[in-house]
């Protein structure tokens, strides 16, 4: 290469780099103008984000260091795996009354560290009648509205959670989803809802059951007892029509540490 080449090859480069630059604040700038363009409308555009999702409230939770010691699965069915996999550590009470859900309960008893207590909890010492559903999951104290997929009525004992449970290590998580009794639930929990630092509580705006837990009464319920709604981790909607009938929505006190921070983001 001679002397003058050399001018030549710089320029050539300097020109190769002054190319992608500009490549590169183009780039920018259409994505710039993009965001600009679909800021009015972001509102209204569909966010996996921001759906309710079991997934990303418990990772709420792990991001404010809450991670329970004791956890109650009331209402197990064939399992709440969302708690499982997030809280693999914690202590588990597995609680659910259909002897169907019972060979599902011994068989996490052998990954979790867990108790079992085969029976249903509700407001007082007992027993009840429970309807037993083809889905297990469907299966209720109470009386459905409309038409059901019904294996059998059993008698189960039942037991208030305040009489059924000792000393509870700290901090612990309930979960309860026992189709539309929850308020049964909680009025049996009232000697210990203090014990809880965390609920997650399946509620009904439609409920199918007659007195079956709606989305106020649980509200006032908690919000009475200290606590106050801090997400919406699941959502339900209906095949009759495609209305949304359940929630299911967590509660913490209200002075809970994920409350403190009242940010909307790190930066403006």
């Amino acid at each position: 290469m001679t002397n003058i080449d050399a001018p030549a090859a710089a320029h050539a480069k300097g020109a190769a780099t002054h190319a992608k630059r500009a490549t590169t604040h183009a780039k920018r700038g259409v994505a710039s103008r993009l965001k600009d363009a679909l800021r009015p409308i972001k509102p209204y555009l569909p966010s996996m984000a921001a759906g309710p999702s079991w997934r990303q409230s418990l990772r709420v939770l792990n991001h404010h260091a809450f991670h329970p010691k004791t956890v109650f699965d009331i209402g197990v069915a064939f399992g709440t795996w969302e708690l499982y996999r997030a809280f693999p550590d914690a202590f588990y009470h597995l609680i659910d009354p259909t002897s169907e859900s019972l060979p599902y309960m011994e068989r996490l008893s052998r990954r979790l560290r867990c108790q079992v207590h085969s029976l249903a909890l509700g407001d007082r010492d007992g027993e009840v009648q429970l309807e037993v559903r083809a889905d297990i999951q469907g299966s209720t104290l109470l009386e459905e509205v409309g038409p059901r997929d019904m294996l059998r009525f059993d008698r189960v004992p039942m037991r208030r959670f305040d009489t059924l449970i000792g000393a509870i290590e700290r901090p612990a998580l309930a979960k309860i989803d026992v189709q539309g009794a929850e308020l049964m639930v909680l009025a049996g929990m009232t000697g210990r809802v203090a014990d809880i630092d965390a609920f997650v509580v399946e509620t009904s705006t439609i409920p199918t059951v007659k007195g079956g837990a709606e989305v106020h009464d649980v509200v006032r319920f908690m919000h009475e007892h200290g606590f106050v709604v801090a997400d919406i981790v699941g959502m339900k909607r209906r095949p009759l029509d495609g209305a949304t009938a359940q929630f299911d929505m967590m509660f913490v006190p209200e002075n809970s540490p994920l409350r403190a921070d009242r940010r909307w983001a790190k930066a403006a």
